[in-house]
């Protein structure tokens, strides 16, 4: 029988973590698209998508290596997850993420181009390094 998982943890199987894998390839390729545009919306939409992925990757990552995703409402559990499963500087993308995702999500303030564009590379960052590790 398997271990019940705290309400924190959610138990991860193979076909869970390459789902989340493949959100977060997509949602960086929508952010990347929106990011293109000329309209401050599109930037907003472009900075909410990569923290999405980003989260989608460090899920990814944490149930390849540790077997669950954090699944609570404290985001610094998903960074400190991360960055056992993988490193802190690969945590520290997720921890960008985390720290811009209200104000993108919920604000009603647009970002501009600089800023969305920093997040989508975090984003990014943080794919490149779920991808390696899925590899290995």
């Amino acid at each position: 029988m398997t271990p019940r998982m705290s309400s924190r943890r959610q138990s991860m199987d193979a076909a869970a973590v390459a789902i989340r894998m493949q959100d977060a390839r997509t949602r960086l390729d929508s952010a990347e698209l929106q990011l293109g545009g000329d309209s401050p919306h599109e930037w907003k939409h472009a900075a909410e998508i990569a923290v999405s992925a980003g989260i989608a990757a460090s899920d990814a990552v944490c149930g390849r290596v540790l077997g669950y995703k954090v699944a609570g409402e404290s985001h610094r559990d998903a960074v400190a997850a991360l960055s056992q499963a993988a490193t802190m500087s690969v945590a520290k993308h997720l921890d960008a993420l985390i720290a811009a995702k209200s104000v993108q999500s919920y604000g009603d303030r647009l970002p501009g181009r600089d800023d969305a564009a920093r997040l989508v590379q975090h984003a990014s960052r943080l794919i490149e390094a779920a991808e390696r590790i899925m590899q290995s």
